[in-house]
């Protein structure tokens, strides 16, 4: 297997199986391996050689499982910058966007906090987005992801198209644009970037604005929504105590500890980590660099090994961080759409009480 990798490129080998599938089919290989295990929440591809690569017997498999942890971790690392030049750049600065307005199959999205900051002042042919349009409330409280059917007509009154480019920027850190971003990808739209440090970097650039309202003509869009990418309680109570599994708290300390109680009962799921979503940002509101971002979650034994559920109190803040981590290109990622507001509600779920 490793002369395999090592004669032919890495370009040669995404083109041949994506990206995704060839991290996927290392690590469906590598659980494979693993005694008593069922697959992770990631989708993996079949093919023959996730099967190569795992073959059965002692030894075997104990060198398969050595060869495979490495080549996982190599191509999390190595892959990224191919991703990136196959695929929509996931985040942007305003020098990018500002040589791609207008380009037929880009779509700007404005969601800046309140809509009389858009009428006031947009990125030029961008339309505005409430981010409560990108979820959908609950009556218990809390939100949920669209259907197939409800994200149809979101994606459709966008006028997008599979192949349409979305550049979503907010004046919030990004957490309304990643929001977005997780709405897209749970529904199957792969083209999404988000703007480095929003409206306030494009500001700061000297670049105009514009008050003009664009027209938008609907499409009919279909979804191919992806349930790998969201995990539920059920989901996530049958594997509390799966050392390959980590669960991501990215709400504040105090919500994590219980001390600031935002539903029925306080606290955290057991075993959760606690990385605030806002330890993302600089204090300009633009992202951390990728070395200082893989180093803080690395150092919260949060690594790209494991299968990582993000989850906050609406998933809102929780996609910031979903989007974070697929910057860092881990591979087997997907959210607790439901998240806190379900969770602390339900006396029938297991709450933890801890310090951070």
């Amino acid at each position: 297997m490793r002369s395999f990798i090592c004669s032919e490129s890495r370009v040669a080998l995404v083109r041949r199986f994506g990206v995704g599938g060839v991290v996927g089919l290392i690590a469906r290989a590598w659980q494979y391996t693993q005694p008593d295990r069922r697959p992770c929440l990631h989708s993996f591809m079949s093919s023959p050689l996730c099967l190569s690569i795992a073959p059965s017997g002692g030894a075997r498999r104990d060198n398969a499982r050595m060869t495979i942890a490495s080549l996982l971790a190599a191509f999390v690392l190595l892959l990224a910058p191919a991703a990136r030049a196959q695929d929509a750049p996931l985040l942007v600065d305003s020098g990018w966007l500002e040589k791609r307005l207008g380009q037929p199959g880009v779509r700007v999205v404005d969601m800046v906090s309140e809509p009389k900051e858009y009428r006031n002042g947009h990125i030029s042919g961008a339309v505005h987005l409430d981010v409560n349009d990108a979820r959908i409330a609950v009556a218990e409280g809390g939100y949920r992801l669209p259907t197939a059917e409800e994200g149809a007509r979101l994606l459709g009154s966008l006028g997008l198209t599979p192949d349409t480019h979305v550049v979503a920027y907010d004046d919030s850190g990004g957490l309304h644009a990643a929001r977005l971003f997780f709405t897209l990808e749970a529904l199957g739209h792969r083209r999404v970037s988000l703007l480095d440090g929003g409206i306030h970097a494009w500001r700061r650039a000297g670049l105009p604005v514009s008050r003009d309202v664009p027209s938008v003509t609907p499409t009919t869009y279909r979804p191919r929504p992806r349930p790998e990418v969201v995990a539920d309680e059920k989901w996530i109570l049958q594997r509390l105590e799966d050392p390959n599994v980590v669960l991501l708290d990215t709400r504040s300390p105090a919500e994590y500890q219980g001390k600031d109680v935002r539903a029925r009962r306080g606290g955290h799921i057991p075993g959760a980590v606690n990385v605030e979503w806002s330890d993302n940002l600089r204090r300009d509101g633009r992202f951390k660099s990728i070395d200082e971002l893989r180093a803080m979650y690395a150092g919260r034994g949060v690594t790209p090994d494991k299968t990582v559920v993000t989850y906050c109190q609406t998933h809102h803040r929780a996609a910031h961080t979903y989007f974070v981590l697929r910057l860092l290109g881990y591979p087997s990622l997907a959210g607790y759409d439901r998240s806190w507001s379900q969770w602390g509600n339900r006396t029938d779920l297991p709450v933890a009480r801890a310090e951070r």
